[in-house]
Parts: structure tokens; C-alpha cells; sequence
């Protein structure tokens, strides 16, 4: 993992006026709002749980290339971003139904103070990235909450 941009508070706020926009769109035309035609970021699903000794942080992204994934660490969230290309889309004339999402994507993700971000590993197989984090053990945790 490699450090990102400088923390932005901002940046929540940001994407809450981002989806509401987004609905406000969708409300007044009755079209949906597809983030690929409007050159928004989607958010592919994810699920997060823990294990006895890790946070366990795992994406689908299927059809995205290993190397279009970017995983940056900024403090205590781990943002991942990426690509996912269109393929032949430019050929097809009509969509008669449209789901899949292409183009960039992004994901932030805040973690604890029980997890060691210093030590996250990522893997990817079959379109689902994962991404295990340590937790810190129970004696560094006491020091943490004395402070």
C-alpha cells in the first residue's frame, strides 16, 4: 500500500451532496441516474467482518483487471479505487437492460484503532478483492485507551 492524498474532512460530506444530487436527478427526470454516462464514480459491493486475530474487507469486482486496482492508506481508511474498462460497449446499439457498472470506482473504507493499518495484505482470484488487516493485541489496546 503506498500513502494517498492528505485527509480531506470534507470528503463524506461531499458524497452525500453527490447522492443527493444523484436522487434530486432521478427524482425530477424519472431516468436512472447510470454513474458511467455521467462520469461518476460507482461503488462496488463489499462485505466486512472479523475474524478472531482481522478485519476482513472483501470486494466483488468482477471483470476488473489486477492491475487497474489501487489500494492507498491514508491515516485509518483505506481507499480502493480503480477501472473498470468497457470492453465493447461502444458496438452495442440499444441496452435493453444496463446493471453493470464501468468506469473508474471507488471504495473508503475507516477502520479502528484495533487494527494494525500498517500491516494490511490484499489478494484477488475469481473478481473479489480481499484485504485482511491484523488487530492489534489485546495489551496494546489498554495503552491505546489509557491515553
Amino acid at each position: 500500500m503506498t500513502k494517498g492524498k492528505p485527509f480531506d474532512p470534507f470528503e463524506d460530506l461531499k458524497k452525500l451532496a453527490g447522492q443527493m444530487e444523484q436522487d434530486f436527478f432521478e427524482l425530477v427526470t424519472g431516468r436512472i441516474h447510470i454513474p458511467a454516462a455521467t462520469g461518476a464514480k460507482w461503488k462496488p459491493p463489499l462485505d466486512i467482518y472479523e475474524l478472531e486475530d482481522q478485519i476482513v474487507i472483501k470486494l466483488e469486482l468482477a471483470g476488473v483487471k489486477r492491475k487497474e486496482i489501487d489500494i492507498t492508506q491514508e491515516g485509518n481508511r483505506i481507499r480502493i479505487s480503480g477501472k473498470r474498462n468497457t470492453g465493447d460497449r461502444e458496438q452495442i446499439h440499444t441496452y435493453h437492460q444496463m446493471e453493470i457498472n464501468y468506469g473508474e470506482f471507488e471504495r473508503v473504507i475507516i477502520v479502528s484503532d484495533t487494527v494494525r493499518i500498517d500491516e494490511v495484505k490484499a489478494s484477488y482470484k475469481d473478481g473479489f478483492l480481499v484485504i485482511r488487516a491484523q488487530k492489534k493485541p489485546a495489551e496494546v489496546l489498554v495503552e491505546l485507551n489509557k491515553r
